[in-house]
């Protein structure tokens, strides 16, 4: 479960970013193919926030959806699984635009 190391990571960059203020909310985003579970990474945030100051925030996760851009026709597609090929003109020369990221979209600090 590298869920463990990411939230580490977070919890580092957060309070790095904080000026030493309380966190309210941590905001992330998580590409549906990051590779990133998202019931275990917000485990772990709840696990491991405890002795820092985001202990008293929340985690919200916003799910990026897969989205390619055909080579071929230059066309934008969502797609809802892990299928390659266009939608428009079938082709598999398509490049992954959106949905293996994950990054903090940004904290709310406390008043």
């Amino acid at each position: 479960m590298h869920e463990y190391s990411i939230v580490q990571s977070m919890l580092d960059l957060c309070e790095k970013h904080s000026n030493g203020k309380e966190i309210q909310k941590v905001v992330v985003k998580i590409g549906k193919m990051s590779g990133i579970e998202p019931h275990f990474l917000k485990s772990s945030f709840d696990l491991f926030k405890e002795d820092t100051l985001c202990h008293d925030a929340i985690m919200e996760m916003q799910l990026i959806d897969i989205t390619l851009l055909c080579v071929d026709c230059n066309k934008e597609a969502l797609v809802d699984s892990f299928n390659f090929y266009c939608p428009h003109c079938k082709g598999g020369n398509t490049k992954v635009l959106t949905g293996q990221e994950m990054h903090i979209d940004y904290i709310e600090l406390k008043e």
